[in-house]
């Protein structure tokens, strides 16, 4: 009996081990388990759109957690969840406790070298939140070198020289996105290859570079084509001047009238207005314009008299009412009026004059702002190529 005692304590001992180990096991696992539903309870908050409730109990999470024994807590969880506050802050605006939080996950050694470039990322979007784009910029040049945080990084840092107007650097890095991604936009590039050609004098070499690699990675970039006419018509080569200010049909006919006296100024020096007169048919035929109607107007009361520019003007205002054309309308009428009818359509004129002098020329498809002068890339909702001039997209008066 005493020989089989001995036989059984190690059992025993062994069986008490192994059970304090499953006790220990099953309490691990159900606050585990406890705090997995916790975050998946703060996750539905967020879902439902309840930042505020999803902030407090995110807290109050966290705060039990710190409570707990160091070996009971579950790193992975308790990561995810401080992860996702300090985001929920920065949303807020309260980019100070993001920062914090985010800091402080980077500087826990109990997480992983993949945890931890997911939090530079983060703490990046932070200093990106609050304007502080030098320190989003290191960060972001941080992570270059990951292959999974690579694409955002270079994005990022597009948007970050774009803002600090940096063009050289822009660019860069808008070459090096599109080696990786072929398929991204090539608007926002093309933009850099043209401002930074701005910083240039015209006479240096790599301002007609600049221009040609603009059109190269973005063929309809009609920017690029207003300075390249630009450029030929400052050295006066007409020919090549119009070949440039005329490809803007085929980019963006809306943009047409940016250069439509230039392009005018161009047939007169070439002494060739029937030329001209052609390309104004042509263009409206391709995108109706207010501006281009009264140059046709013109031009036909230049070349064939009043009479035949009266009646093309009066079809075009029956056809595309406009303000502008309803103002040349007004002034034909002036010409042949007399005594008190004459004095009411002058001031009728004066009155559609102020009215021109004070609506915006350029509207944004995008957003809707509005602006006196040409922006290319949008100060309201920062797109490129979204502001167009009103003529070009207004018909009505």
């Amino acid at each position: 009996m005493l020989e089989l005692l001995f036989l059984l304590l190690p059992i025993a001992a062994l069986y008490g081990w192994y059970m304090g180990q499953r006790s220990a096991r099953k309490a691990q696992d159900n606050q585990n388990n406890k705090f997995s539903r916790d975050y998946m309870t703060g996750l539905n908050f967020l879902l439902s759109n309840q930042q505020e409730k999803a902030v407090d109990f995110f807290l109050s999470m966290l705060q039990k957690q710190e409570q707990e024994d160091s070996d009971s807590v579950n790193f992975e969880t308790e990561f995810e969840a401080e992860l996702t506050l300090g985001n929920l802050f920065r949303s807020r605006g309260e980019v100070d406790r993001a920062l914090f939080i985010h800091q402080k996950l980077d500087e826990n050694p109990n997480y992983s070298i993949e945890q931890k470039l997911l939090v530079k990322q983060q703490i990046a979007k932070d200093f990106m939140k609050a304007g502080f784009y030098d320190r989003a910029e290191n960060y972001y040049i941080m992570l270059l070198d990951e292959p999974e945080f690579a694409i955002h990084s270079l994005t990022q840092l597009m948007n970050i020289y774009q803002r600090t107007k940096e063009w050289e650097k822009a660019i860069n890095i808008g070459e090096k996105l599109l080696k990786l991604t072929p398929q991204s936009d090539t608007i926002p590039l093309s933009h850099y290859y043209c401002e930074y050609s701005n910083v240039l004098n015209s006479s240096q070499k790599p301002y007609l570079d600049l221009l040609h690699k603009a059109l190269t990675v973005n063929p309809n970039c009609t920017r690029a084509s207003i300075l390249l006419g630009d450029y030929y018509f400052s050295i006066k080569n007409y020919e090549a001047a119009l070949i440039r200010f005329k490809k803007i049909i085929e980019q963006d006919p809306t943009y047409i009238s940016e250069v439509l006296d230039k392009i005018e100024q161009c047939y007169i020096a070439l002494n060739d207005l029937d030329r001209f007169e052609s390309f104004l048919y042509r263009a409206n035929e391709i995108k109706h314009n207010s501006i281009i109607d009264l140059a046709l107007i013109k031009l036909i009361e230049n070349k064939e008299g009043i009479i035949p520019a009266k009646s093309k003007l009066y079809q075009q205002v029956s056809q595309y009412p406009n303000i502008l054309t309803f103002q040349r309308f007004i002034q034909y009428q002036i010409e042949e009026a007399e005594g008190n009818g004459k004095k009411s359509l002058i001031l009728l004129d004066k009155m559609v004059d102020i009215s021109i002098s004070q609506r915006e020329k350029y509207h944004c498809l995008s957003c809707g702002y509005k602006s006196f002068h040409l922006n290319w890339l949008c100060p309201s909702c920062r797109s490129w190529e979204t502001m167009k001039p009103v003529e070009s997209i207004d018909k009505i008066l």
